[in-house]
């Protein structure tokens, strides 16, 4: 059975992979890579210092939306971001407009928990950083 592919790229190695490959299309050795697509808020998370990110986890735990309001302030202080084409102030008004969703809606709990996710985005992300900074290659 021919597995299905999501975009002409991916279908095109696997195309290759099968021609390559004296035994036919149903060996195992076929490498699928997988990329995360990130919505424009999720992308918008800045990659702060490791005690600043556990900081805002600390902050949005028992404050709904302090930390992510807190990080929104790191962006002006140079955090790099995955959203390297839009403009400082862009990325700054998205990180207010979470924690502003999650100020919102922490009335019916799921701001509360959005918040306690998005610090232990910041804390992961921190993390990543600083693994990738000594060397440690990916993560």
């Amino acid at each position: 059975m021919e597995p299905l592919h999501k975009d002409s790229e991916t279908a095109a190695a696997a195309a290759a992979v099968a021609a390559a490959d004296p035994r036919g299309a149903s060996s195992s050795g076929v490498v699928v890579q997988v990329r995360e697509k990130k919505g424009p808020l999720r992308a918008a998370i800045p990659c702060m210092p490791f005690p600043v990110a556990v900081i805002c986890l600390f902050l949005n735990t028992f404050v709904p939306g302090l930390g992510t309001f807190v990080s929104a302030f790191t962006v002006l202080c140079g955090a790099r971001t995955d959203l390297p084409d839009r403009h400082v102030c862009c990325v700054f008004w998205l990180n207010i407009a979470a924690a502003l969703i999650q100020v919102l809606t922490a009335i019916v709990m799921v701001g509360w928990i959005m918040s306690i996710f998005w610090g232990m985005d910041m804390v992961i992300l921190a993390t990543q950083e600083r693994a990738r900074n000594r060397g440690g290659g990916k993560f």
